[in-house]
């Protein structure tokens, strides 16, 4: 379907319930993967397993096809789902993980070799120190400092009140900042 890009959430997934329409489904799957691949890797640090947990949250949307063509929030449920499936994943794999970076992604040419560099130590240096917070916090972070999303969105996703989420949010920061303490 031609234009399909600018149509609402829920009229994509009206054609996936009703049509099994793939553009559709490969249009939901593009306007959300990006995001809730960033949101998942923060969660996990791991690259390759982020990769199969982001998989997971598209095979439950379609195989939930019908209910979520009904739904209010769609984008408030695939985040729950995407949380959900990190902290099953946190929890099954208690050791700690190394971060799995992206190759490509650290790769740099030229005169920003320097610059580059430095950043991805500063990157590295936030990464371990989300590591150490709390699932609760974490989660609350990366979706507000990382994705950008609003507290109220971050309220429905994780169903728990604003108020809620502006104190783990400050919690968190308050954590990441003491531990980068004389880190940077």
């Amino acid at each position: 379907m031609k234009g399909m890009e600018d149509i609402s959430d829920q009229s994509l997934l009206f054609e996936i319930s009703e049509n099994n329409d793939e553009d559709a489904f490969r249009i939901l799957f593009e306007r959300y993967s990006g995001r809730l691949f960033n949101l998942i890797y923060r969660m996990t640090q791991h690259y390759e397993d982020s990769n199969d947990l982001l998989q997971e949250v598209f095979i439950r949307v379609y195989r939930n096809r019908q209910k979520c063509f009904g739904m209010k929030n769609f984008r408030g449920w695939i985040y729950t789902v995407a949380l959900n499936l990190a902290r099953d994943y946190l929890r099954l794999h208690k050791r700690r993980q190394e971060i799995a970076l992206d190759e490509k992604r650290e790769r740099t040419t030229g005169g920003d070799l320097l610059k580059n560099s430095e950043n991805a130590e500063i990157r590295r240096k936030i990464l371990d120190a989300m590591k150490k917070l709390n699932v609760k916090y974490r989660a609350v972070f990366t979706l507000r400092d990382i994705q950008g999303m609003s507290y109220e969105a971050i309220a429905q996703a994780l169903r728990i009140r604003e108020g809620t989420v502006k104190s783990r949010l400050n919690r968190a920061r308050l954590r990441i900042a003491r531990e980068l303490e004389g880190n940077l």
